[in-house]
């Protein structure tokens, strides 16, 4: 994702700020009394070596955000840039970038029962099976594959790059290559590993600087790259055949100086999103990208999207400056405004309780 700088005057921040708050109604930033239940996590990135990230916690039952739990039950920072989080065996995975380390915790009530050190910079979780995990890693050219009944890093896949999102479909797993800062390698190519073997097989090209990705009702995988940090090429999406791994679409933006992220589908899988500045939404069977955007970003700044399958709806949020707390916003699939809600500084990843 390329770094968006905005430096807007503290007056203009608090009357937007106080504009939300009248516009949706009383915004709840509890942190403390933390209740578990079918709900979504919410990973707030907080600044680079800061340590000023968090967790929020939304409650559907009790309709209420809350806020900083890690830091609130446990007595102590969850460390460095949280950036991901998963739920894989009754525990929550929390991956803390700039830390090298996953914060293991109970979602019962949120206490740590582990920290997973020997990362360089982990970024994404993904289980293989029950017994096993591969994390991806920002600084390092390998992939780890994690035991999930130790929680103990067992090896090491060779990649050559770094790697960011996976994504599983049946014994291959898809690697975006994202970032080239670090490891001094290409970052337009998606990798794919035998999950048997734990061995790198093949890769695909695609845009530069891939950066989501999801799998179609036909199996199909679609890849969205913003064209690199620096804005060096166009940013593309592509369609790719899981079977052949040859590239059935590329479509690519208007300019050079776009930088699309956040590629999500819905519970049919017939539909992509994406944020493009704005929210826009196209059919699977498309050949362009839709014109008109399905939600106007007005005095926001979409910084990351997820759709909970279930009724579609459209969780987004608003890093606002990246200094203060964000919103998360809640949309209907078809961009109607739910209500939004006030969480820590640069929500960013979203994981849905079952």
């Amino acid at each position: 994702m390329k770094l968006r700088n905005i430096h807007i005057i503290m007056l203009v921040l608090l009357l937007l700020s106080c504009s939300k708050d009248k516009e949706f109604g009383e915004v709840n930033t509890e942190n403390t009394n933390y209740i578990f239940g079918k709900g979504v996590f919410i990973v707030n990135e907080g600044n680079y070596s800061n340590g000023n990230g968090s967790v929020s916690f939304y409650n559907f039952y009790t309709n209420k955000i809350y806020n900083g739990i890690f830091d609130a039950v446990n007595k102590r920072p969850i460390g460095d840039v949280p950036v991901s989080i998963e739920i894989i065996n009754g525990l929550v995975y929390i991956l803390v970038n700039n830390s090298g380390k996953i914060e293991v915790v109970n979602p019962d009530n949120f206490k740590s029962v582990k920290t997973i050190s020997g990362f360089t910079s982990p970024r994404f979780i993904l289980p293989i099976n029950n017994t096993k995990a591969y994390v991806s890693d920002l600084r390092s050219n390998y992939i780890s594959v994690l035991d999930l009944q130790t929680n103990t890093i067992t090896k090491q896949i060779y990649c050559g790059k770094s790697t960011d999102r996976m994504l599983k479909y049946n014994n291959k797993v898809f690697v975006c290559n994202w970032s080239e800062y670090y490891v001094k390698a290409p970052n337009n190519t998606v990798q794919v590993i035998d999950c048997d073997l734990d061995m790198l097989i093949d890769s695909v090209k695609v845009g530069k600087e891939p950066n989501s990705m999801v799998l179609d009702k036909q199996n199909r995988l679609w890849v969205l790259s913003s064209g690199g940090y620096n804005n060096e090429e166009i940013p593309e999406l592509n369609c790719v055949n899981t079977t052949s791994l040859q590239v059935e679409k590329k479509i690519l933006f208007a300019s050079k100086y776009l930088s699309p992220v956040s590629l999500c589908t819905n519970q049919s899988r017939d539909s992509l999103w994406f944020i493009n500045n704005h929210i826009f939404c196209m059919c699977i069977n498309d050949n362009q990208l839709p014109a008109v955007p399905l939600i106007y970003k007005k005095n926001r700044l979409f910084y990351s999207m997820e759709i909970y399958a279930p009724n579609s709806e459209l969780y987004i949020s608003d890093a606002i400056d990246y200094n203060q707390n964000g919103y998360v916003y809640r949309f209907t699939r078809n961009g109607s405004v739910i209500d939004s809600l006030r969480a820590g500084i640069i929500p960013g990843y979203f994981c849905f309780t079952k």
